[in-house]
């Protein structure tokens, strides 16, 4: 969908210098969360052959994504002293650089130690992008009430679904991964042009102080946020890390298949989070949040009886509907709950959702080996019972303090 489906007039005050700034600023933000999705989804749509080629595990495979969780971890911490220091824009800018600089280096990729290596160049460029996209937004649209935050993360699946696609017809057609990781790196790169100059636009400061840090850790609902945040990355990781292997595994198919599987998952996340931006102002960020944790929980379980490839395309779809606001909401929902600086609480909200999110590529991958795959995806119920539990346990702490 192009950015510009989005009308400014739709949202925003009769047009003005600034309103036109804060309106391109916004559409670069949601460009890179559209390129970074595709990049990031390159892995696991390549893994099949990438794999064969290097002569790694789906263990060693999955192991990936932890490792760069671990660079990632402390790129996030840092990214809010960048970013008081230089600004958002232009560590989003390098970012974007790091991101493609890693995705044309992992083509010299040789063997699962070079590629563990390579991943750090590219989990950095990640981490400061995960890190300010979601703030940068919260800076623009101070008063949302989580609509243009879902419609921000909505680039993330849609990103997914026409890199998979492109990606899977690519490969199935005896197209390198190494030139798809190239032709991801050109247009990662690109996408940093959109961004106004931080000079012509003003964001609001970042704190980061570390007694403003210490005040944020010491809050028992951050903890609960940034717990259920992890297990609900966790979830949606099972099914975009995993899904094209298993089909091409489990169906003895083509890329292309497992394409189809992982953008039926992501339609399902772009439609869900589209209206996920509505649906959030009727009934209120809480109550959607359960409502989706519910869903999904019912709805994941169901993964087990199925056993045609059809039947599959539809269950990815449904589970990407229910889970799709999760991410974004929780994050919404926690900057709207703690009296914090915004920009902090997200990045340290990422720490704990990257890492959940990694964790279960991990985890998936030892299950996968020793069980079977289809065994693995035990690990999305699971995950999302406790994401469930920890929004329901936060819904006594806020009556507690009145909120």
């Amino acid at each position: 969908m192009p950015l510009s489906a989005f009308p400014p007039s739709a949202i925003l005050p009769p047009m003005t210098t600034n309103t036109v700034l804060r309106d391109r600023a916004y559409r670069a933000s949601c460009a890179s969360l559209f390129i970074y999705s595709a990049s990031t989804v390159a892995l696991p749509i390549c893994l099949v052959v990438i794999s064969r080629e290097l002569g790694f595990t789906l263990t060693q495979g999955g192991s990936l994504g932890l490792l760069a969780s671990v660079v990632q971890f402390f790129a996030l911490i840092g990214s809010s002293v960048l970013a008081a220091r230089f600004g958002k824009i232009r560590v989003i800018r390098s970012g974007l650089f790091t991101l493609a600089a890693g995705l044309f280096l992992f083509i010299l990729s040789r063997s699962w130690i070079h590629a563990a290596l390579l991943m750090i160049v590219t989990a950095t460029g990640s981490a400061l992008l995960d890190a300010l996209l979601t703030p940068i937004v919260e800076d623009l649209y101070p008063s949302d009430n989580g609509s243009k935050m879902n419609l921000l993360h909505a680039f993330w699946p849609v990103g997914t679904c026409v890199s998979v696609l492109a990606l899977g017809q690519l490969l199935s057609t005896g197209v390198s991964w190494r030139i798809l990781f190239i032709a991801l790196a050109v247009i990662t790169a690109s996408v940093s042009l959109l961004f106004p100059s931080s000079r012509r636009i003003a964001l609001p400061a970042s704190r980061a102080d570390f007694s403003h840090m210490k005040d944020i850790l010491r809050l028992k609902r951050f903890w609960v946020f940034g717990s259920a945040l992890g297990f609900a990355g966790g979830a949606e990781a099972a099914f975009a890390f995993w899904s094209a292997s298993y089909i091409q595994l489990s169906f003895d198919t083509l890329p292309r298949a497992g394409a189809f599987g992982t953008a039926a998952f992501a339609v399902g996340m772009a439609i869900g989070r589209f209206f996920s931006s509505s649906i959030a102002g009727r009934i209120g960020l809480r109550r959607l949040l359960v409502i989706s944790l519910a869903a999904g929980l019912v709805s994941s379980a169901l993964f087990f009886v199925i056993t045609t490839l059809p039947a599959l395309y539809v269950f990815l779809f449904v589970i990407g509907l229910c889970i799709a606001c999760l991410w974004p909401s929780i994050q919404s929902y926690a900057g709207a709950q703690l009296a914090v600086d915004p920009t902090v609480l997200m990045i340290f909200l990422s720490c704990f959702g990257l890492p959940g999110y990694s964790s279960a590529t991990f985890v998936m991958g030892i299950i996968g080996d020793y069980a079977g795959l289809r065994a693995s995806f035990i690990v999305a119920p699971v995950y999302i019972a406790f994401a469930l539990a920890l929004l329901v346990y936060d819904v006594r702490l806020a009556r507690k303090t009145g909120h």
